[in-house]
């Protein structure tokens, strides 16, 4: 360190520059600002200085930000030295005024760009000649840590005639190469990720084994083959032809139950509809006839595997009579149109009761003003509200539907029963949410074979000959992933369910500190931004009406990757009309910085959550609400005819309090009892992100409590899994809370970076040297106690679902396991 000083010492005493002689300021110190991170994906790097404080007028943006401190700051000027540990060093001279807390120009600018990826130590050092004072400060900087996420979608157009064939879902392997580096993963649900990748310009590839072995060459690479890495997500689409052949061969047969299992579609018995039949990578579906036809890719007289979904068999009751019971069936491939008759397979089925005519049952929801049980003329019906469908009073399986802006609802399926007589009930828990009382416990519904059904009336006291109230509501859904150095795109959803007109409101949206919104984004101009909130006073007339925005949102970089950003949205009205509830008066979101993207998921907030909330953790001793959203994307070639997610709530929460507070299609929810919802969009047809990306999101939001006597240390977890039409399904994260002291956490909150928090596998932690780590268990107990380097990762895969405390020398954190 001596002979640092001296050689840092001689190149302050050759340099050209000259100060006045005075005391001036007197340094005796020299530390990094707030908020630093020692990784940067770039290759160049960064230093500035501000005196006294942190600098404020951060237009300016410096991977290093400097704070020069000492005695008698009145204005200064001051040499630096910068050794960047590659060999290179660079002195520079710079002055500050009187004004502490600013950026101070440097003459020339400390910029350097690394030849190389990897960790060097950086030793920065200045001096005041005018009192000879100066301060020295080194650090381990990593460069080329670049994580490179991709969603990918493959699909199939085999005779390369622009129609899509298939999509491959199935492992394929990619690979990203330039004249030095080359950088391979396995594509898994349209997503691969790449680590440590070093910033430049590379070529995306699929491995040419595999491409051979399953007989395709690429077709083409939207946007491009080419890909520039500097972090965040990329999005990319690949066609792929089929390299020998583009011949069409074709199948057909039908589908029906067969009562009498003779092989026969006789009279009385019925042809079933969208049955799903696959060959080849291909997918056809039954018509209303029970006939289907198939034409798929291949080679003439070859054999293939034709195949009804076996998700669909079971989910509907069905099982095969021919073939042995088998749902595949080996065919000859015939082409289309050689003129010799295509390969036939029929699919008869034992249906057992499922063919049974459906019942059809609907009815009205509206303010009784007069109670006398009959939706009359000027009497304002319920957009909105839950209506609960029972066999039977008291029964733990419901259906639970909701009604249109004409206070309408319907419902027909198998859920209720075989019964043409069933009971129908506002949801006592939407009514006490929203501030209403049922005029009638149960209304009596009579079913009917058809969609064309006599509508039941369900009343509800709305306070009378009072003017009626007004349910406004607002969340925030998640657009796609959340990074450094990129765009967000965050939808904030509001309305109003009526029954009022709710006249004049205000909706505001709420954004972290270091983001900043992309105003151009905006839909609706009549706004303003007060620090970081933007407000809308707006107008509605309408009795019941819904809109969203994607707002977005510039992320920079300099942040620390898993910190919690919250997105917050409230509404109130600001005229006479009264908002029947406020349950669902605030939406709030919680984006962790570098999360992947994954566009099936779900999202957790409780209505206390903020920067400063410890993710995760339930107060002990508060009974909280928590508001779950699932998001669900179409990234198929073909529209989503019918999605529905089963859902398993946790026995830590309280069932009945569940409500539905927004759903971005309309939506049907089935209590199958035991804690499990079935959310269904029945007919929903949900484009494809291939033809219509904006258009392919789906989402719904529910509030539901916990149990009052939940213990101390109790955890809640929650996942979903979300079914395309007949498809197995997609299974989202999990959810994960726990009840704690929140006292104590606090003192455990600590400024130890974590990466990624929450974690399923593995953790990075952000030491500036070697350090002696140990992880303990909420209860004490060690889990892990060893040296880590810089850079090193820690593995968790062992560990159980909980919450972690991380010891360092000088830091300490905290993480949850998943």
């Amino acid at each position: 360190m001596k002979a640092l000083y001296l050689l840092l010492f001689g190149l302050f005493a050759f340099s050209n520059l000259h100060f006045a002689q005075v005391s001036g300021f007197a340094i005796n110190g020299l530390s990094l600002g707030p908020n630093v991170q020692n990784t940067s994906c770039d290759s160049t790097l960064s230093i500035g200085f501000s005196a006294v404080n942190p600098a404020t007028n951060t237009t300016t943006y410096y991977d290093l930000p400097y704070v020069i401190t000492g005695n008698n700051f009145s204005g200064f000027q001051f040499q630096a030295v910068v050794n960047w540990g590659d060999g290179s060093t660079t002195s520079t001279s710079g002055g500050g005024t009187s004004t502490a807390g600013t950026n101070i120009s440097m003459n020339p600018p400390l910029n350097h760009t690394y030849a190389a990826a990897g960790t060097y130590t950086i030793i920065t050092s200045i001096y005041n000649p005018a009192n000879q004072t100066y301060a020295l400060d080194s650090i381990q900087y990593t460069v080329g840590s670049c994580t490179a996420y991709f969603y990918c979608m493959i699909q199939v157009d085999c005779n390369n005639d622009g129609t899509i064939d298939s999509q491959i879902n199935t492992p394929v392997p990619v690979t990203l190469t330039n004249s030095t580096n080359t950088y391979t993963d396995t594509l898994q649900n349209n997503m691969f990720m790449l680590n440590n990748v070093w910033a430049g310009t590379y070529n995306l590839s699929i491995d040419p084994t595999w491409l051979a072995a399953n007989n395709y060459v690429i077709g083409n690479i939207i946007p491009s083959p080419t890909i520039f890495i500097s972090g965040g997500i990329s999005t990319i689409l690949i066609t792929l032809n089929c390299a020998s052949q583009t011949t069409m061969l074709c199948a057909t047969g039908q589908v029906y139950c067969d009562a009498n299992d003779n092989g026969v579609l006789d009279n009385g018995e019925t042809p079933i509809a969208n049955a799903p039949i696959s060959i080849n990578g291909t997918v056809a579906y039954s018509n209303t006839s029970g006939f289907y036809n198939i034409s798929y890719p291949g080679t003439p007289n070859s054999t293939y595997v034709l195949t009804m979904s076996a998700n669909w068999l079971t989910q509907n009751g069905y099982t095969i009579l021919n073939n042995n019971g088998s749902n595949v069936s080996s065919i000859i491939g015939i082409p289309c149109n050689s003129g010799v008759p295509v390969s036939t397979v029929n699919f008869p089925l034992s249906c057992g009761g499922n063919v049974t005519p459906t019942f059809c049952y609907g009815g009205f929801v509206f303010c009784d003003a007069n109670a006398n049980g009959v939706m009359n003329v000027g009497e304002a019906p319920i957009a909105g509200a839950a209506v609960q469908l029972f066999v039977q009073p008291n029964s733990t399986t419901s259906v639970t539907v909701y009604t249109d802006s004409t206070g309408y609802f319907s419902y027909c399926g198998p859920f209720v029963g075989t019964s043409n007589i069933i009971l129908a009930q506002v949801s006592p828990t939407w009514l006490v949410y929203n501030g209403f009382t049922g005029s009638t416990s149960y209304t009596t519904l009579q079913g009917f074979v058809t969609a064309q059904v006599q509508p039941g009336m369900i009343a509800v006291n709305c306070g009378g000959t009072t003017a009626p109230c007004a349910d406004l509501w607002t969340t925030v859904t998640p657009w796609i992933g959340y990074y450094q150095n990129s765009t967000a795109y965050v939808k904030i959803n509001w309305g109003s369910y009526g029954p009022g007109i709710i006249g004049n409101y205000t909706l505001s949206f709420t954004y972290p500190a270091g983001v900043s919104p992309i105003l151009s984004s905006i839909q609706n101009a009549n706004y303003s931004i007060s620090g970081n909130t933007i407000t809308w006073n707006l107008n509605s007339a309408a009795s019941s009406f819904s809109n969203y925005d994607v707002i977005q949102f510039s992320v920079p970089g300099g942040l620390i990757n898993g910190a919690q950003h919250f997105f917050t949205s409230s509404i109130a009205p600001t005229g006479a009309t009264i908002d029947c509830g406020t349950y669902n008066n605030n939406g709030s979101l919680l984006q962790i910085l570098g999360n992947s993207y994954d566009p099936n998921d779900k999202n957790a907030s409780t209505d206390y959550m903020n920067e400063n909330y410890p993710l995760g953790y339930l107060d002990a001793f508060t009974d909280d609400a928590l508001s779950y959203t699932i998001r669900f994307q179409n990234t198929g070639t073909a529209p989503a005819q019918n999605i529905y997610i089963i859902d398993t709530l946790s026995a830590q929460l309280d069932w009945s309090s569940f409500t539905l507070l927004e759903a971005s299609h309309p939506i049907q929810v089935v209590n199958l009892g035991n804690g499990i919802l079935r959310f269904e969009f029945n007919q929903i047809w949900l484009p494809d992100s291939t033809s219509n990306e904006p258009q392919s999101h789906g989402h719904l939001t529910y509030r539901i409590s916990e149990h009052p006597n939940n213990p101390i240390m109790s955890t809640i977890e929650n996942t979903a899994y979300i079914y395309f039409d007949w498809n197995d399904p997609i299974v989202t994260n999990t959810t994960f809370h726990q009840n704690m002291w929140l006292d104590q956490i606090d003192e455990m909150s600590g400024s130890l970076s974590i990466y990624p928090n929450p974690a399923q596998t593995q953790i990075s932690l952000g030491l500036t040297e070697p350090t002696q780590i140990q992880i303990k268990d909420l209860n004490g107990k060690v889990l892990f106690n060893e040296q880590v380097g810089l850079g090193q990762t820690i593995n968790v895969q062992a560990f159980e679902s909980g919450i972690y405390l991380i010891e360092g020398a000088q830091q300490k954190g905290k993480f949850i396991k998943l």
